[in-house]
């Protein structure tokens, strides 16, 4: 069989699907990749064939534009909140007027031709390659568009606490057709029409997922692939604390991150071991840091967690699904909305604590991070998490039962009851 993924310009989308594709791949499925340009190296590192039809906005502009509405649109007296970057060069301003708003006329017009043109192509080459089956993540719904003209199951991939109907402001992306990209070619789309969801989400923090019938998967961690460091190899001497400084932290946000650098000198006076894993382009602006602190350059998390007993993080759903898989107990400085939902929703499990990062309490953090590191409730309940998680099917299983959806064109309740019982 053919079997498509369509995925965005956002890596921390897809990397959840990696493992899914790579199923298919080992069960003698033809397997290619649709994604914009910016994403066909990520994409080759895990061994599967790229076809760099897509486009979208760049997403980090995207992301600094809509720190800079929140901004303008807060009162000082809600915090002292970092100054946004300039949406489209990525300097640091000295305030939120500096920002021409002249400018965003030309990228509205680029935004909206990008995404018409993302569907045009991805029609054109699904016309051409014909897939017997498409896997969609959660910003390149081009995949749904593809599965109605080729009268094929498409299928909703989530990273993680974001369904397909959202209840939340915030996480209702591509909610229906604003553009006209699907109404172009005559189908009728919504989230709500959404059939199928895989989703990796603990059972106890399910999303909303509408009419959707929920596939649950197991979540198998991967951050990209490097040589691993032999330090990480050796013995763990008293308490090791994983920090992750993300390019989506300081790649909207910028260095400025108070919340972040106090967690890593507080982290630094708790524990024996921290280790920050940072953009390569963003260690050399760290300055000086504690000396119990070792800086890695974009270390995966698989490598570095099982020997943490506790990751800061800036509260992506990324980070929160590798630290729970693994067991490990966290402190999330959502610098975003969506981050803050994402711990609503898991921390009343006993195994997260979220804080809202942008908004710096220097004494707010000190507390969460002596009680989540040194609380053993935290620890066995992160271990009961991770347990449950490890219990839902596999991609191979789930892969198997996706083919044979391709092959009848239905799944029902009963298969997803089936699969998850092992049967």
């Amino acid at each position: 069989m053919r079997i498509l993924f369509t995925v965005s310009n956002w890596a921390g989308h897809y990397m959840c699907m990696i493992p899914l594709a790579w199923a298919f791949r080992a069960a003698g499925h033809d397997v290619r990749v649709a994604c914009p340009p910016q994403q066909v190296q990520g994409v080759m590192a895990t061994g599967l064939m790229p076809v760099s039809v897509l486009d979208a906005p760049d997403m980090m502009e995207s992301a600094r534009l809509a720190y800079w509405v929140l901004a303008i649109n807060t009162p000082p007296q809600s915090g002292d909140m970092p100054l946004p970057l300039h949406p489209f060069t990525g300097q640091a301003l000295g305030s939120v007027r500096d920002f021409d708003t002249g400018t965003l006329s030309d990228f509205w017009k680029k935004t909206i031709a990008a995404v018409q043109r993302s569907y045009d192509n991805a029609v054109d080459f699904a016309a051409a390659w014909r897939p017997d089956l498409v896997v969609y993540d959660l910003m390149a719904a081009e995949g749904a568009l593809i599965g109605a003209l080729n009268e094929v199951p498409s299928v909703y991939f989530g990273p993680g606490f974001i369904g397909t109907v959202e209840t939340e402001p915030g996480l209702d992306l591509v909610s229906a057709d604003p553009l006209s990209c699907f109404a172009k070619y005559g189908v009728d789309w919504t989230r709500h029409k959404i059939k199928y969801a895989v989703d990796p989400s603990p059972d106890v923090a399910i999303p909303p997922m509408g009419d959707a019938l929920r596939i649950p998967i197991r979540y198998q961690p991967y951050n990209g692939s490097q040589d691993v460091d032999p330090w990480l190899l050796g013995p763990v001497k008293g308490k090791r604390v994983c920090v992750v400084w993300g390019n989506s932290a300081t790649g909207v946000f910028g260095e400025r991150l108070p919340a972040l650098r106090h967690a890593v000198e507080s982290a630094a006076q708790l524990a024996a071991e921290v280790v920050l894993t940072a953009p390569v382009a963003e260690v050399d602006g760290l300055g000086s840091l504690p000396p119990n602190v070792r800086v890695l350059r974009n270390c995966p998390l698989e490598l570095i967690l099982p020997g943490c007993d506790l990751i800061i993080h800036h509260g992506s759903a990324n980070c929160l699904m590798n630290g729970i898989a693994m067991g490990i107990p966290q402190l999330s400085l959502a610098l975003n909305f969506d981050g803050q939902i994402y711990g609503r929703r898991i921390d009343p499990q006993g195994a997260t604590k979220t804080l809202p990062g942008l908004l710096f309490d220097s004494e707010a953090i000190d507390k969460a991070l002596a009680e989540v590191l040194f609380d053993n409730n935290y620890r066995r309940r992160a271990v009961e998490l991770s347990r449950s998680v490890a219990a839902a099917p596999t991609a191979a299983q789930v892969a198997d039962l996706l083919t044979t959806l391709a092959r009848t064109g239905e799944l029902t309740a009963a298969d997803v009851a089936d699969l998850v019982a092992g049967r």
